[in-house]
């Protein structure tokens, strides 16, 4: 049996950290509702304090939101991604208390929305990375599709969104909602970049008769591993040798150089690679 990874734990905190700040910075003082427990308790403490004058903690609205939901999902998904939700869940309480104690901003709504949705995206994507969650609605997606499985998750999850930013438009105006949905794409894309990847390699197949003196020149000149597949052109009927590597983008420009000096007909595909462990590259 594989061994929990502790440190696991400390990049969730850290995430959902940072996710607590972008929401009690940036979102909630500005009314920008982007889905969520804490979109819905966005909304909630508005109405709250309109109608009768107190305040409801988004802490706490996480709190009751992702309890039962945790409760009626214990079962259904692995245990070590049930203890890292669960720890998700809390220590994003946690945060989000903490998170009341700092200044907030109610400037420009364009840097509102470009903070917020930087800062939700990336505390998200080191929760993610983690292989760890906050609840939320992803948590409730995933239950109604357990009941209803012709409802997919990422359905209940626009669903559920769906309803609760629009819940917001109609408690804080167009205006406001108009933007949340620009920060979620933003905060989409900052998770995206957090879990696939900051760094960026370049893969390289190379075609060529003369593969054996361009795998050599690699391994010696760029000292990068080279692997070699027995491959077969099908229009030839000739069979070939296919190399492969990984190089820097940096070293790219030298690499094609080279192949070109040692053959100038060989065929080079290059593609990225948005994340590459092992030796000369990253660890973990």
């Amino acid at each position: 049996m594989q061994k929990e990874n502790k440190l696991a734990y400390g990049w969730i905190a850290l995430g959902v950290m940072i996710m607590a700040a972008g929401i009690e910075v940036f979102f909630a003082p500005s009314g920008f509702v982007a889905g969520g427990a804490t979109g819905f308790g966005i909304v909630l403490d508005a109405v709250t304090k309109r109608n009768f004058g107190f305040s409801v903690p988004l802490w706490l609205v996480n709190l009751v939101w992702d309890v039962p939901l945790l409760f009626l999902a214990r079962k259904k998904i692995g245990k070590v991604f049930f203890r890292r939700t669960v720890f998700g869940c809390l220590a994003f309480s946690v945060a989000l208390f903490l998170a009341e104690f700092l200044p907030v901003y109610q400037g420009d709504l364009i840097l509102v929305c470009l903070f917020g949705g930087t800062f939700i995206g990336i505390g998200a994507g080191l929760v993610l990375r983690s292989m760890g969650a906050t609840g939320g609605t992803d948590l409730a997606a995933s239950l109604i599709h357990g009941i209803f499985s012709k409802i997919s998750v990422a359905q209940g999850i626009f669903v559920l969104d769906s309803i609760i930013i629009l819940l917001g438009m109609a408690v804080f105006g167009i205006e406001q909602g108009m933007y949340a949905i620009a920060s979620v794409f933003l905060s989409t894309r900052w998770v995206n970049t957090m879990v696939e990847g900051v760094s960026f390699s370049r893969g390289v197949l190379i075609v060529s008769k003369n593969w054996e003196k361009i795998a050599k020149a690699l391994m010696e000149e760029i000292h990068r591993g080279v692997t070699s597949f027995q491959g077969k052109g099908l229009y030839t009927n000739e069979e070939k040798q296919v190399l492969f590597c990984v190089f820097s983008p940096g070293e790219l420009g030298r690499v094609k150089e080279m192949i070109l000096e040692i053959d100038e007909n060989a065929f080079v595909l290059v593609t990225d690679m948005r994340e590459v462990l092992g030796e000369g590259f990253h660890k973990t």
